[in-house]
């Protein structure tokens, strides 16, 4: 058995372009490559000429039939979305964009800065609201609120 080890790039390119040349899938290019590394590099070189005879031994082999028969499951129908799925999807959408053209919510209308500005103004209001539940007595004097985790933590890493 053979040990295994990590090749060095040029060696495990080399290995993959001796197994592409025998299927005749390698460029003039790629064949030179492969060529000038294999006459240097020993190694690669046995690598070549052992799987080269390898692959001879199998092509030139006679084909012959399995003594038991194998029963292929053919594959499940392939499950995706039907033309008709498609087109009722793209009539939804066509349909959306109509009724939002409609309502003023295309391109060029307010309404998305009306909205914003809405989302804002309640954004104001509810930390106001905030800020006068923490100053109860009416004083503009606030306590520190500090999150029971921060706490916690503080006690746990800080040497007071």
């Amino acid at each position: 058995m053979r040990d295994l080890a990590i090749l060095p790039a040029a060696c495990h390119r080399t290995r993959q372009h001796v197994s592409l040349r025998l299927d005749r899938q390698l460029s003039e290019i790629e064949v030179a490559v492969m060529e000038h590394h294999l006459a240097r590099c020993p190694a690669c070189s046995s690598f070549a000429e052992e799987l080269e005879g390898v692959t001879e031994a199998l092509r030139s082999a006679d084909l012959v039939e399995p003594p038991i028969r194998f029963d292929v499951a053919h594959r499940p129908v392939r499950v995706g979305v039907t033309r008709a799925a498609g087109a009722a999807a793209a009539a939804a959408v066509l349909v959306s964009v109509a009724v939002g053209a409609v309502a003023g919510l295309g391109p060029g209308s307010s309404a998305p800065d009306r909205y914003l500005g809405d989302l804002q103004g309640a954004q104001d209001a509810r930390s106001i609201q905030e800020h006068f539940a923490l100053v109860s007595d009416g004083s503009n004097v606030t306590t520190p609120v500090t999150p029971r985790g921060v706490t916690a933590a503080e006690e746990t890493t800080v040497a007071r």
